[in-house]
């Protein structure tokens, strides 16, 4: 029997490894079509209003790097701290984040982001 809590992990870095390819189909893949998203400079988010965030945002940088610093797994949780830097043609935007994924038969239910609001709102991210 596969160790469900090493899968899990192991999605959560290929969620982040989208987010630095700028893999938005791979992204979009890796989530259930009813996830749902929460984030502390929004709020609920449904799946669409994320993504395209997501697109509009981080995507749209020229690089962008992400490097988890620490991830915690429990059941269907899975915890992770990472440190971002964003490139844009104006601006260069780093945050610190802490983000919860629910993942359930392979695919995140639910997220909740959590980040330095003051960065993201210097950005022009919030």
């Amino acid at each position: 029997m596969p160790n469900t809590i090493e899968n899990n992990k192991a999605l959560v870095r290929r969620y982040v490894q989208a987010v630095i390819d700028g893999d938005m189909d791979t992204f979009e893949a890796l989530q259930h079509p009813d996830v749902k998203w929460w984030t502390l400079t929004r709020g609920d988010m449904s799946r669409e209003a994320f993504n395209t965030a997501v697109r509009s945002g981080l995507l749209s940088a020229d690089k962008r790097s992400v490097v988890i610093t620490g991830l915690t797994a429990e059941g269907d949780r899975v915890a992770y701290e990472a440190q971002g830097e964003m490139v844009f043609a104006d601006r260069v935007y780093r945050n610190s984040y802490h983000n919860l994924l629910v993942i359930r038969d392979g695919l995140i239910v639910e997220g909740r982001e959590y980040m330095d609001t003051r960065a993201s709102t210097e950005a022009r991210l919030a």
